[in-house]
């Protein structure tokens, strides 16, 4: 059985960049980029075997609003067949829980009354021993699933405790399930009753802290990562005894910049990411960026580099400068299109929300498509006004939703509106699942080709 990292190759139970951090707090460090890759990718799909293998245990896993423990070392266990059948069935068991779309509770929320959000926030905790006594303890939070009511987190833009709303509360989440979230094999390592996280979080406030933790995420997850972080700093968590790592870090605060910087977690992005420029202002620790070149798309866009449309949209997004631009362009984009033939409309339509059965029925008639228009305008109206606290440029969007008109008519709606999502996602992409997959996918490459390349942002 293989404890070797399946994107990276790294051992998974070598944890020496944490003394290497400490030598040097505040240097970027390779090996440390490249298990924090590792633990994103592992907060998508739960495939804890190596792991396991690399001595890691007392592996919990947050999937929405289920809490799911007691994957552990089969070695030590009492039982140890019984051990290895839960450790197979709670990942394949949280697997299922972030794939359900919750039908029936968001039916009932429509149709009946409503129901209190669904809280999507999804997560992965274990530890390892390390020497003299310590352990790391390492915590993986998940982007955004497939899901709308995934998707919905980042929309919620108000941010009136400096934060957006939306990472916040799941932060939030995950921070509230600290005690309960168990480390059963360590707490008997160390003669102790009970060991949760919140026990652990109140010793890493300590100098002498026998823990030591590395959070890491991706999209999302690395918004989650910034806020958790933060707030347990504040609470008292010390700096030498926690170190974060985020891909495609979307921005999370209105704070200061002064009051935000210095704290240990270190952001890759992708010069071609719009999503690490968007979000709310300011990201909480230090941004690294690396130059997209024509090297860098060869290798890692699957040859859609080669498409006009899609190198024009992708010089059209590098121009974002924030939240403010990206909600602009996407009004001005509706707005193109309410001036396009309907058929032309019905397919971009088609393309945004998935192209299923019952969308096709909706949208085979004229009503549906103008009303769907101007709630996604009016939704996007009121996102911009509840980060920027203002109204949109109305005239900077007419002027621009002219321009994109002529340049979806050029491309065709459709292809437009399909390259539109390819352009959102293969620069956003943290590792392709499908290891046959020719080059890397852009964080991977970042981690493993372009870490010397990786420049450090103001």
């Amino acid at each position: 059985m293989s404890h070797y990292g399946r994107f990276t190759q790294i051992d998974l139970s070598d944890l020496s960049f944490l003394s290497s951090h400490m030598q040097e707090p505040e240097k970027l460090n390779r090996e440390a980029s490249r298990f924090a890759l590792e633990l994103a990718a592992l907060s998508y799909d739960f495939q804890v075997s190596p792991w396991l293998d690399a001595g890691w245990t007392d592996i919990s896993i947050q999937a929405d609003e289920r809490l799911l423990g007691g994957v552990d070392s089969a070695d030590t266990a009492h039982r140890p067949l019984y051990q290895k059948m839960v450790n197979e069935f709670v990942p394949v068991a949280a697997r299922r829980l972030i794939k359900s779309k919750h039908n029936i509770r968001q039916i009932a929320g429509r149709v009946w009354k409503p129901t209190p959000a669904t809280r999507t926030g999804k997560a992965i905790t274990m530890i390892h021993p390390l020497e003299n006594g310590k352990f790391a303890v390492a915590i993986g939070f998940m982007g955004t699933g497939k899901r709308r009511m995934d998707w919905e987190v980042n929309f919620r833009m108000a941010h009136p405790e400096g934060f957006h709303q939306g990472f916040l509360d799941t932060a939030l989440q995950f921070e509230e399930n600290s005690e309960k979230i168990n480390f059963d094999q360590t707490a008997a390592q160390l003669d102790l009753p009970s060991l949760t996280l919140q026990d652990i979080l109140e010793e890493a406030s300590r100098p002498d802290s026998r823990f030591a933790i590395f959070a890491t995420g991706h999209s999302q997850g690395a918004a989650v990562l910034q806020i958790w972080i933060w707030r347990q700093m504040q609470k008292g968590l010390l700096r030498d005894n926690i170190l974060g790592y985020g891909f495609a870090s979307p921005s999370v605060t209105s704070l200061a910049a002064d009051d935000i910087k210095d704290y240990p977690i270190f952001h890759f992005s992708n010069s071609d990411d719009a999503f690490s420029k968007i979000g709310l202002f300011r990201h909480i620790g230090k941004g690294y960026l690396y130059q997209a070149d024509d090297e860098f798309r060869d290798f890692c866009y699957q040859g859609h580099e080669t498409d006009d449309v899609f190198m024009n949209l992708i010089s059209w997004f590098n121009k974002f400068e924030g939240t403010q631009d990206a909600i602009s362009f996407s009004i001005a984009y509706l707005q193109a299109l309410s001036m396009l033939p309907l058929e032309d409309i019905q397919a971009s339509l088609l393309v945004m929300s998935g192209g299923g059965r019952a969308e096709r029925f909706m949208l085979n008639r004229d009503e549906p498509v103008n009303g769907i228009l101007r709630f996604m305008s009016r939704m996007l109206r009121s996102n911009y006004k509840s980060a920027m606290k203002d109204a949109p440029d109305e005239n900077y969007i007419s002027e621009l939703a002219n321009s994109l008109q002529q340049q979806i008519e050029d491309a065709g709606a459709e292809r437009f509106a399909r390259t539109i999502f390819l352009v959102l996602g293969i620069p956003h992409t943290l590792v392709f699942r499908d290891i046959e997959l020719p080059g890397l996918a852009p964080y991977h490459y970042m981690v493993i080709r372009g870490f010397a390349q990786m420049q450090q942002e103001d």
